[in-house]
């Protein structure tokens, strides 16, 4: 599989603009960055989903790409109070087993994995109906070609720790292609607390999974559904800090990170489909900190065993949000 020659590709279709001008007339819209780090540092384990690397934009001009034709937004595009805001991110995951210390095939344990991927995605809200529906589409690679093997060593050695075993027995080299959506309906909205329904599909090479959920924030902050969290606009809250707690229970039909890549069957190890669980819990709970155009977020995150004789698995996360 040539890895340099499929990014170029998706870089090609994901960038591609139809016009300066037209990119232009887009611009007084807010523009977002952010950046999540995800790591099991945080909860002191070493397992599972290890690690998870985010680096996001939002940009009007975005949506003149190739693929932002596939996104789906609220209502007709020409609605005056539907707020569209397209997105471009890079994400990089790693996987590994219960414990990097066996040599060998470690069966009845989650295999290594490593993902990069790139995302187009729209989040488009409708603050009247509090309603807010994200599409994207994700492209990308798996397997040794992203070399997750050298990162996590070269992680190990910088730290002290010891150096992890078994990434040769790793997910093999496959493509993924995913397209995902995320439905959310405010159910109560107050001044310091709101309370919304979550609604997930996603389907593809990577993860084909449904989910229903919620979630509650409590604090002192605007509401959700006005914009992505900070805003460049005026009259609205400079400063906000609140809680949030958001859970969901998903029906797992497909996870490649477990079972191997949909084209490539060729891994050395997978889990057998018997053998993964199919309704899966996870739940975030976080605080944030924003001071005008900047936001801070810490959060935990706990999923539970995702297949047969697996373990509870908990994570944390840093985040920075911008808006310019």
């Amino acid at each position: 599989m040539k890895s340099k020659g499929f990014i170029f590709f998706m870089f090609s279709c994901l960038f591609a603009l139809e016009s300066a001008s037209q990119v232009d007339s887009l611009k007084k819209q807010d523009r977002y960055y952010r950046h999540n780090y995800e790591n099991d540092f945080f909860t002191a384990t070493d397992r599972y989903y290890t690690q998870g690397v985010y680096l996001e934009f939002f940009l009007s001009g975005f949506k003149k790409t190739l693929l932002a034709k596939t996104l789906i937004p609220l209502g007709r595009k020409s609605q005056s109070n539907i707020l569209n805001y397209y997105g471009m991110s890079l994400e990089r995951q790693g996987f590994t087993p219960k414990t990097i210390r066996h040599e060998g095939i470690f069966y009845g344990e989650r295999p290594f994995a490593a993902l990069v991927y790139l995302t187009h995605s729209l989040i488009s809200i409708a603050p009247e109906k509090r309603l807010r529906l994200t599409t994207r589409i994700n492209l990308g690679l798996m397997g040794p070609n992203l070399r997750g093997a050298q990162e996590q060593k070269g992680i190990h050695y910088a730290l002290g720790n010891i150096q992890p075993l078994g990434w040769e027995n790793q997910i093999e080299n496959d493509y993924v292609l995913n397209y995902d959506l995320f439905l959310e309906k405010g159910l109560l909205n107050t001044k310091y607390f709101e309370i919304t329904g979550i609604g997930e599909l996603r389907a593809g090479t990577l993860y084909s999974d449904f989910a229903l959920g919620s979630m509650i924030r409590a604090g002192w902050m605007q509401p959700y559904f006005n914009n992505l969290g900070i805003t460049r606009q005026k009259g609205v809250r400079k400063v906000q800090f609140y809680l949030y707690a958001r859970g969901k229970i998903k029906a797992v039909a497909y996870n490649a990170t477990m079972q191997g890549g949909v084209i490539n069957r060729n891994s050395i190890y997978t889990i057998p489909a018997d053998d993964i669980e199919r309704l899966v819990g996870q739940a975030y709970y976080g605080i944030v900190f924003t001071y005008k155009r900047l936001g801070l977020e810490y959060s935990r995150a706990i999923v539970s065993p995702e297949f047969k004789n697996g373990l509870v698995h908990e994570w944390g996360r840093i985040g920075i949000n911008v808006c310019f």
